[in-house]
């Protein structure tokens, strides 16, 4: 950091880099990398080395004091750390050498001097296969398989080391332990440790980064009494994309390079891709990659899902996965799914140099990216599309996001990937549904940006796109679409040409804008108006950025005269062809249509700038002042343009499968209409009681706003005749008539609580309140410092206490005392029960409890209960099922509420004792129930966890025990009720 001083200002710099000198740079390159070479021919003779692993570790230790006592290669390194490698200059150098390869190891060995040496070393010799060959450096599996070989991930700074584990460390560590250089380099080891000092005032990103994939900037100019002061800062990211093949086959490195220095990855998966259901296909298991389903079949091949060959791969790999799997519903795309992540990152300790790898399609990479955003204000991650969307827009997109108030993407973060790989032999699994809808975002592009996408997909598109999956599945094509289709190799080609058209269209119109610090955003087209209808149609999103394209189209040609009829005839025949929607009577709404206007304008900073194609298809113009009567107008012309009899479009405009029920996504539409019909009926309110100004057409306004409070007066039955009808549109039969098959574990279910929010607390408000016995044991177990949400909580226990109540119970127990609230509710209802046939004698509430200091702060609460509670209150200390054994030995008692709300693991154990299927008499008294708490967190449970598991089995042995019969409650995590038949 430096400060210059004049009369008037004073201006820090913030960090001394070096000018990237051409000439100078390329000439140190070029010689370091023969350096290299050299090094690697003489020391680790790559091809012919042992394969055992201290012979290959021991390599590597010469090879580091080789290389970092070199001069020639240690003044590269210097100079590479001080030089800006993530500014526009450097990457025009490399660039301008054809080779991004390199580029891409040099921003990476800028922070050699915080990478463990291992890596370094690998990074150093690809970088000399890279020089001279670009391609050549995807293809050393080999070395890199070596190079990781013996690996410790649990090696620090402050271990005492040798030369095999001194590779393992930090090069700034093994420097400063003196455990790479003898004695008679110590003036070498002198000259690193002055330049690890200098770097942390000059360049500090290259000695102490946070992750290696981003640098900040900073200018700040100050009056001399700094009482005005004007700054300018930025942030600048290093983004790679790779569209690839087979990225899971065991010879492909991309993500290994990534992973495999760090010993573990962080997975977040789409669950479809866990579903055998959706992803399951063929594997040659010699090699890891998928197989054509058309082709012929591998003699060692297995059916694996994508998770299943992804674990497969980084097994081969050494690399440890921990697999987050939560669900790529649009349904589920909400804050509390981004949630749910984030506490699972923060429990397994993500780092901020760690990139999480995010797994799966579109609504994956916008939740998990979003998490990422605000884990540690900003966590690295890297995307492995799996499908359309993903692969060539939401995946390697800025915008991170969730759906909110049945809005599209409503809240969100603007959080590149560092690595986005695009492998189409992936989208082999996906529904015909998702490839349709996916090529909806490649359209866009092909309208906006580039002509020759567009006449690509007229001639490869319409036909066999959707077909083929992209040219990944040829078995559902008969003999006469294989002929059609004409050459294979070409066909190919045509499909890879595809998405890097795609993909070339996309970074060219969103990686100059990715904070949308402007609106000339070409990539919007077809997202102006679809946001706001998308959710409350249900619609897969690809076809609702196909209606609005259309419409937008349209628009270009007869309010904007901006494209000719012809012009948007043809766009609109491609949009059909492809068979997404040209309409949907969601359309229909003016309302949901103008206030899609409003919140457009809200989020694009006062400017509607809808982008469309203007003067040719391939470019565009941005349409800005529009008026609802127009927009309406419009709206109905195009109706009427795409859907009329005997149109020229197919299926008079309407797309196949365009809903996300159609290929199993659940739906939206429900909860969303609701949203936005609310939010339109409080925007009118707030705009009348905003403006004094009276009018006939404000008191209309005012009208339709308080429709919903003349609902009031009217019948019942009218009521559910005018709104509930719509309302339940959606609504499925609530009665079962079969008895639900056994599965191994219960559904996936993304939440971590039953409830949406405030119901609970809601439903908690209108209830009774609790006794100032429940109050002063949770004041007691708050002060004791024990976990309270254990606790019942004010509303289940005042449901115990009425169950007891109105079972008449007067002997109750209760498994799982924690501190006492459960068993002070049974003695509260069982008292209550028992005044009203005039005797409390036989009132018993035996409670049990395993820990001692739990055991300890209950005695303590049942010791400031009221007398009368404390005098029925049976407090055990010690294990559960022995007592209940020794209970049923030796004594007669039985009871009339059994309460099951101890250890999870347990509950089948608990039930059998109960019932007496042990061989011993039953602890259950006829006509008596049982109550099982937490049943319901066989779903709300990590999925990992053991305990979600054995509710899940004990929630089905009941189910299918014919004795009884029961019900599942939805009071807090669940409830089951169960008495004998």
């Amino acid at each position: 950091m430096t400060s210059t001083n004049n009369t008037a200002t004073q201006q820090i710099d913030y960090y001394s880099l070096e000018k990237v000198e051409s000439e100078s740079f390329l000439a140190l390159f070029g010689e370091s990398v023969a350096r290299i070479q050299s090094i690697v021919g003489e020391i680790m003779n790559v091809e012919n080395d042992s394969d055992d692993k201290f012979v290959q570790s021991m390599a590597l230790y010469h090879m580091a004091v080789a290389v970092f006592s070199d001069d020639s290669l240690s003044k590269f390194l210097k100079l590479l750390a001080r030089l800006p490698v993530f500014s526009r200059d450097f990457e025009e150098l490399l660039s301008q050498k054809s080779n991004l390869e390199c580029l891409n190891i040099l921003k990476k060995l800028k922070f050699y001097v915080n990478l463990k040496i291992r890596e370094t070393l690998y990074l150093l010799t690809k970088l000399s296969v890279a020089y001279g060959d670009e391609d050549g450096a995807d293809k050393l599996g080999v070395m890199l398989t070596k190079y990781y070989a013996g690996v410790n991930h649990n090696m620090d700074a402050a271990s005492a080391v040798g030369p095999i584990d001194m590779v393992d460390l930090k090069f700034k560590d093994a420097v400063r332990q003196d455990v790479l250089f003898g004695t008679a380099a110590a003036a070498k080891r002198a000259e690193y440790l002055a330049e690890f000092e200098e770097l942390e005032k000059v360049e500090p990103h290259a000695v102490y980064p946070t992750s290696i994939y981003r640098q900040s900037d900073g200018c700040t100019v100050a009056t001399k009494s700094s009482h005005k002061i004007e700054a300018v800062m930025s942030t600048t990211l290093s983004s790679s994309i790779r569209i690839s093949s087979h990225v899971l086959g065991f010879d492909n490195n991309h993500l290994a390079e990534i992973y495999r220095p760090l010993g573990r990855a962080v997975i977040v998966l789409d669950d479809k891709l866990d579903d055998a259901t959706y992803t399951l296909g063929p594997v040659d298991l010699d090699t890891n990659r998928r197989i054509n389903d058309g082709d012929e079949k591998k003699s060692n091949m297995g059916r694996l899902t994508i998770r299943q060959q992804m674990e497969r791969y980084f097994y081969f790999h050494g690399v440890t996965c921990n697999v987050l799997t939560r669900s790529g519903n649009e349904v589920d795309k909400d804050i509390e799914s981004v949630q749910q992540i984030l506490f699972e990152l923060k429990k397994l300790g993500v780092m901020r140099n760690e990139p999480v790898l995010i797994v799966g399609g579109g609504v994956i990479a916008d939740i998990a990216g979003f998490a990422c955003a605000l884990f540690h204000r900003n966590t690295p991650y890297v995307i492995l599309a799996t499908s359309i969307v993903a692969g060539i827009d939401a995946g390697p997109s800025p915008r991170t996001c969730c759906d909110g108030q049945g809005y599209k993407n409503a809240f969100g973060a603007f959080h590149p990937p560092v690595v986005t790989l695009t492998d189409r032999t992936l989208w082999t699994t996906m529904h015909p549904g998702m490839i349709r809808h996916g090529i909806a975002e490649i359209v866009k592009m092909a309208c906006v940006e580039c002509k020759e996408l567009f006449e690509l997909l007229e001639k490869v598109g319409p036909t066999h796109l959707v077909k083929t999956k992209f040219g990944t599945d040829f078995s559902g094509l008969n003999e006469a679409e294989l002929k059609a289709l004409g050459d294979r190799e070409e066909f190919d080609n045509d499909c890879g040409r595809v998405v890097g058209l795609a993909m070339e269209s996309y970074v060219k119109a969103e990686f100059g804008n990715l904070w949308e610090t402007h609106q000339c955003r070409p990539h919007a087209f077809g997202h102006t108006w679809s946001p706001g209808y998308e959710l409350p149609a249900g619609m897969l999103h690809g076809h609702a950025v196909a209606t609005c394209m259309g419409f937008g189209a349209y628009l270009s040609w007869k309010h904007c005269d901006w494209i000719s009829g012809d012009q948007c005839l043809r766009i609109c025949q491609l949009i059909s062809d492809l068979e997404l929607s040209l309409w949907h009577d969601v359309m229909d709404d003016k309302e949901i249509f103008h206030s899609c206007t409003k919140k457009m304008i809200q989020k694009r900073g006062g400017n509607l700038a809808a982008p469309l194609p203007r003067g040719d298809i391939g470019s565009v113009g941005y349409l800005n002042d529009i008026t609802d009567a127009q927009l309406s107008q419009y709206v109905d012309e195009y109706k009427s343009y795409v859907t009329k009899e005997n149109s020229t479009f197919a299926r008079n405009g309407y797309g196949v499968e365009p809903l996300l029920d159609d290929v199993g996504l659940g739906d939206t539409a429900l909860e969303a209409t609701a949203h936005v019909r609310a939010e339109i009926a409080c925007d009118k309110k707030n705009v009348v009681a905003t403006d004094s100004a009276s009018s006939e057409e404000k008191k209309e306004d005012i009208d339709d706003a308080n429709t919903a409070e003349d609902n009031r007066s009217k019948s019942y039955q009218q009521w559910i005749k005018d709104q509930q009808t719509d309302r339940n549109a959606s609504w499925k039969l609530n009665v079962a008539f079969d008895t639900a098959k056994d599965t191994e574990e219960a559904p996936h279910f993304p939440h971590n609580t039953l409830f949406h929010n405030n119901a609970e607390k809601y439903a908690s408000s209108q209830t009774s309140t609790v006794s100032n016995n429940i109050m002063a044991a949770a004041k007691v177990t708050v002060e004791e410092d024990l976990f309270a949400p254990c606790m019942v909580g004010s509303l289940e226990s005042q449901f115990l206490k009425m169950m007891a109540k109105a079972n008449n119970a007067h002997k109750c127990l209760d498994i799982g005392c924690f501190t006492g609230s459960s068993a002070i509710a049974f003695a509260e209802g069982a008292l209550a029960a028992a005044a009203k046939s005039g005797t409390t004698a036989d009132v018993e509430v035996h409670t049990l409890e395993s820990d001692e200091k739990t055991a300890e702060v209950a005695a303590k609460i049942f010791g400031q209960c009221e007398p009368k509670v404390q005098n029925v209150v049976n407090l055990h200390h010690g294990d559960a099922l022995s007592w209940m054994k020794d209970c049923a030995a030796n004594t007669e008692t039985t009871f009339d509420i059994c309460f099951i709300d101890a250890d999870k693991d347990n509950y089948l154990a608990y039930y059998s004792l109960i019932m007496g299927d042990s061989g011993m008499r039953p602890l259950l008294a006829e006509g008596g129930m049982i109550m099982a708490d937490n049943t319901l967190s066989a779903l709300v449970y990590d999925e990992e966890d053991s305990r979600r598991k054995a509710l899940h089995l004990f929630n089905q042995h009941v189910k299918n025990d014919a004795r009884v019969e029961q019900c599942v409650l939805t009071v807090r995590e669940g409830v089951t009720l169960i008495s004998r038949v």
